[in-house]
């Protein structure tokens, strides 16, 4: 459902948008069946589902937080190269760069 939703949100060709609506409709039927089957079961399954979400969210949340870190990591030294490119053609002021502003390693 969610990517059928975010590619909605950026989709402009009908290419892009028929399955992108199909994906969101079909991710909210899903949605709709698990909630209509989740009343029927006991207490004991209740439990364990609610473990096994805490545990699905547990691990996007590490892997978001680790894909973010390896990201910063391999664009580091190409920001370096690319201030020193900077640096090189006389401009010493980039007031722009929103790296620099968020690790501090690089004063203006």
């Amino acid at each position: 459902m969610l990517f059928g939703a975010s590619a909605v949100s950026f989709g402009t060709e009908w290419y892009i948008l028929i399955p992108s609506i199909a994906l969101t409709i079909w991710g909210v039927y899903k949605i709709w069946d698990g909630i209509k089957r989740g009343r029927n079961f006991t207490d004991e399954q209740k439990q364990a589902n609610r473990k096994s979400i805490v545990r699905f969210i547990i691990g996007v949340a590490i892997g978001i937080y680790t894909g973010a870190v390896i990201v910063w990591m391999l664009m580091l030294p190409e920001h370096d190269r690319l201030h020193k490119l900077l640096e090189e053609h006389g401009i010493e002021s980039h007031e722009t760069c929103n790296v620099c502003s968020l690790d501090g390693t690089h004063k203006h």
